[in-house]
């Protein structure tokens, strides 16, 4: 399956926006350095009391449509 790298750095209330619905994307950059927007609802099971930091592997299927997102 197709995967991305990404380093993430959102804040505990950039992450509260998120989880309450007031911002449906996060657009960051891969590691590698392209542009990518993913749903909100992919961080929901990795938002910690701190937010979210750390750099991820995005998995997705054939079709482009997320499967997991995991730390690296």
């Amino acid at each position: 399956m197709p995967s991305i790298d990404i380093a993430l750095n959102i804040s505990a209330e950039q992450c509260r926006a998120h989880y309450a619905g007031a911002a449906d994307s996060i657009r960051t950059r891969t590691l590698d350095g392209r542009s990518v927007v993913l749903p909100s609802r992919v961080l929901h099971h990795i938002i910690g009391r701190d937010g979210v930091r750390g750099t991820y592997r995005v998995t997705f299927d054939d079709n482009g449509r997320f499967v997991s997102i995991r730390a690296l």
